[in-house]
């Protein structure tokens, strides 16, 4: 039920004058109404933690993906797992970009290990990483490059005069600091007596 005050006494009127009206709404519908609004708001809650968490955990794939690691002095690795988006891509060429310029770094050896195919889409996202290293002053190698990456490879409109690869990243290492003017040089026994 419904009231409105009419008339009231302490406002001057003679007596008190109250209407009363029917309501559509009834205890019923009106926890009914309560209890929806309630589990509207807590839908929304664990949906906005959904976001947040699916935020935080792009955020660690993004970083773990293809992350750049320093090798020896100059030389840095980049492994390729998964597939590639272009967004992936781009992100993995201006985090190669960033990490070749700030650790002053010369050779850059991609690891395709984790590749085991790979389309038109990646070659030249490839083609472009290796481009704008070089642009840097840098060397890009490719390691880690299986009998069918090497066909898709020969498949593809890339330049390969230019470019250099090894089956394994062991190869790619030498390769590098022998360009580099280095070597790594087994250490000799000490005689003991």
């Amino acid at each position: 039920m419904w009231y409105k005050t009419k008339k009231i006494q302490v406002m001057g009127h003679d007596y008190d004058e109250i209407e009363i009206t029917v309501s559509s709404t009834t205890p019923s519908s009106n926890i009914h109404k309560l209890a929806r609004e309630k589990e509207q708001q807590r839908i929304c809650e664990l949906e906005n933690k959904v976001e947040e968490r699916t935020a935080q955990l792009t955020s660690l794939v993004k970083d773990l993906s293809s992350p750049v690691i320093p090798v020896l002095d100059g030389i840095l690795v980049i492994p390729l797992i998964g597939r590639f988006t272009e967004g992936r891509f781009e992100e993995l060429i201006e985090k190669a970009l960033h990490e070749f310029s700030r650790r002053q770094a010369s050779h850059l050896l991609i690891d395709l290990t984790g590749m085991n195919q790979f389309g038109e889409f990646t070659i030249h996202g490839l083609e472009r990483l290796i481009q704008a290293i070089g642009l840097l002053g840098g060397e890009c190698t490719l390691v880690g490059v299986s009998p069918s990456l090497s066909i898709q490879f020969t498949k593809s409109e890339i330049n390969l005069n230019t470019l250099t690869s090894f089956s394994t990243l062991q190869h790619g290492v030498q390769y590098a600091l022998e360009q580099s003017g280095l070597e790594i040089v087994k250490k000799k026994k000490r005689n003991t007596l």
